[in-house]
């Protein structure tokens, strides 16, 4: 392999990625490119992988500055913040299944949820971003005895990896995550 060592070197290796990737998909429409592929987001709690369903995410941010506090609320509940105006409630999905607080840092991020009547952010280790797989997964119950067992679709497997598939779905109907009082 050659190294590289000079910035005209990388633009030119830059540019001959993007040709050869232009080139590759020539002809094809976007629908083709989509068509019968899965999107989800993959992203980490703890030392464990997951997979969220586009669908299930309206969006996905740093952790913000300023976040206040909810007094007599479960320990879970990181806090609140303000989003482009609106409040925010945050939840520790990691202090929730595992009973261990997150350590923020400049990795962890906060994902909305996408639900008609839960407005409301989880704080996560680490989003790795978008996974794009061929073919649909197939949802099955999962029978582990894990703390996310209750919130897992089913599983996926490319190139060697596992992800579970975290519905968050599942643990906005969950009685216990929505009793976050104190």
């Amino acid at each position: 392999m050659n190294t590289i060592s000079s910035a005209s070197e990388i633009i030119a290796l830059l540019r001959d990625i993007e040709h050869r990737s232009q080139r590759d998909v020539v002809g094809l429409s976007q629908q083709d490119i989509l068509h019968g592929t899965w999107t989800a987001i993959d992203f980490r709690i703890a030392e464990n992988h997951y997979l969220i369903p586009l669908s299930e995410t309206r969006e996905v941010f740093p952790v913000p500055n300023q976040i206040t506090p909810v007094p007599k609320s479960k320990p879970w509940v990181f806090g609140i913040a303000n989003l482009r105006g609106e409040l925010l409630p945050l939840f520790d999905l990691k202090y929730f299944l595992y009973g261990q607080a997150t350590t923020v840092n400049k990795r962890s991020r906060i994902i909305v949820i996408n639900h008609p009547e839960l407005y409301s952010g989880l704080l996560l280790d680490e989003v790795f971003g978008l996974k794009h797989f061929p073919k649909k997964p197939d949802y099955n119950d999962t029978l582990s005895d894990n703390a996310t067992s209750p919130y897992i679709n089913g599983s996926i497997v490319q190139q060697d990896m596992r992800w579970d598939i975290f519905s968050f779905t599942k643990l906005a109907a969950d009685p216990q995550f929505l009793n976050a009082a104190a």
